[in-house]
């Protein structure tokens, strides 16, 4: 593999964040089974609220340390992902995707803070989703879409071959 590649497109790299996501995803998932919803999946701060109040202590508690341990990770393993496949597979032109990953991964920090701060009591900001899980999930479903456009050329390229 060449010297200038970045690190996060080195396959040990891509294959390690890989196999992150979809442990850290499963985990995430069956959490939010166990508890009846996941406060991340929630679009605006009233279906949040909603979901918050049928929570019983010890569900908020079991959300809050999913949120910090699973959802602290996860954003760094996909993130680390479909950037590396993207610089991986397109060189440097595909480094804007890794812009808009890194995008994507501040909004999920910063929808977690949100949902930490109630989940604890400390603080009711969940309004803020309304405007930041959107945007997460819109910046990163771009990056992940210009991933798989530039898996399908890569594909196509090699069977030419």
């Amino acid at each position: 593999m060449p010297h200038h590649l970045p690190v996060l497109s080195r396959t040990s790299v891509i294959a390690i964040s890989f196999a992150a996501m979809v442990l850290l995803g499963g985990l995430l998932r069956q959490t939010g089974a166990a508890l009846g919803g996941m406060l991340d999946l929630t679009l605006t701060g009233a279906e949040a609220r909603a979901l918050l109040d049928r929570l019983t202590p010890w569900q908020r508690d079991v959300h809050a340390h999913a949120t910090l341990l699973y959802d602290g990770l996860y954003p760094l393993a996909y993130g680390a992902f479909f950037a590396g496949l993207a610089v991986r597979l397109g060189g440097a032109k595909a480094r804007w995707i890794a812009l808009v990953m890194l995008g994507g991964m501040v909004a999920d920090y910063a929808e977690n803070i949100v949902q930490l701060l109630a989940l604890s009591g400390r603080a009711d900001w969940l309004d803020a989703k309304t405007l930041l899980t959107p945007i997460k999930f819109a910046l990163t479903g771009t990056a992940v879409l210009a991933t798989l456009v530039l898996s399908v050329r890569a594909g196509v390229a090699l069977l030419r071959r």
